[in-house]
């Protein structure tokens, strides 16, 4: 006698594929991605509604949900693709809401600006999915992530901020490092700005001042190459981080910020006695080009 009398519908076999990932299943196509979603409790991170901006690291990430309720039956199958679309638009509100610098944001930059708003719907494309979960009820949730380093920033970096020749910071930069060593000194290897108690808020654009105004870090040593491969600056929440950080090498200049300046765009203002001091390297022309700059972001 047969155990069964009636075929399994398509429904059903759905509801029986559901519960054997009651709870949450979790699909990693990336092989090791979750682990690279954790993040250091040292980084620097602006939370969203839906995602989060790591300033450390350069990853956004953003979540997409969608549920088969209210769909016609046989529709299960078109709930990833929902939640996938539901991340990538979240993760489009994201990009759109960084700031670039203090007063303008990227949504403002690209308002008008089709090729800009096209390259941030592309990289809302090219997000990875890194974490998928279903429920017994097959409701979908999708997190995806992305990287603002590349052609996000080769986007939206300002457009002062231009290439600057190779041949001559190298040359400045080993003349300068020869002498050192001839004297026995260690060249500097980049920057990290102590900004704790600043209240900061990171930007894709930091700049640094002396206190008389003139530029220390801004579009004048920075080269775009290295802004858009690793970013103008990376932001860190604690000085053992910052002095962790390969980005600013092994002899790094340490200054305080003072304060933020007054205008609009609010930069960091250093001492006199430390604009003295990275005016005098001249091997400053090598490592700030180079965009070695740590900011230490805290309370």
């Amino acid at each position: 006698m047969a155990i069964y009398s009636n075929p399994m519908t398509a429904k059903t076999r759905h509801r029986l594929w559901g519960i054997l990932f009651i709870g949450f299943l979790l699909w990693s196509p990336n092989g090791g991605a979750t682990a690279q979603e954790a993040s250091n409790n040292n980084d620097c991170i602006t939370v969203f509604e839906n995602g989060k901006l790591n300033w450390s690291t350069g990853q956004v990430s953003a979540v997409g949900k969608a549920s088969p309720r209210g769909n016609r039956e046989g529709a299960n199958e078109s709930v990833p693709g929902s939640a996938r679309a539901d991340a990538s638009r979240n993760i489009i509100d994201i990009l759109r809401q960084i700031k670039i610098k203090n007063t303008v944001t990227v949504d403002q930059y690209a308002a008008q600006n089709d090729i800009i708003l096209a390259g941030i719907e592309k990289t809302a494309r090219d997000a990875v999915i890194t974490e998928q979960y279903y429920s017994s009820a097959l409701d979908v949730e999708i997190r995806i992530k992305t990287s603002i380093y590349g052609g996000f920033l080769q986007l939206v970096l300002p457009d002062d901020i231009r290439q600057i020749s190779r041949i001559n910071t190298e040359i400045t930069a080993a003349t300068a490092q020869e002498q050192k060593k001839q004297m026995g000194e260690i060249p500097y290897t980049g920057l990290i700005i102590d900004a704790r108690g600043l209240e900061l808020e990171p930007i894709l654009y930091p700049t640094i001042v002396s206190e008389q105004g003139n530029d220390i870090y801004s579009s004048l040593f920075i080269s775009r190459e290295f802004a858009v491969q690793y970013g103008v600056c990376t932001y860190v929440c604690s000085m053992d981080a910052a002095l962790r950080g390969e980005r600013i090498g092994s002899h790094p200049l340490v200054f305080k910020g003072l304060r933020k300046s007054g205008n609009e765009n609010a930069s960091i203002v250093i001492s006199l006695a430390d604009t003295k001091l990275i005016e005098k390297a001249t091997e400053r022309h090598l490592f700030l080009k180079e965009c070695r700059v740590i900011i230490v972001k805290g309370p």
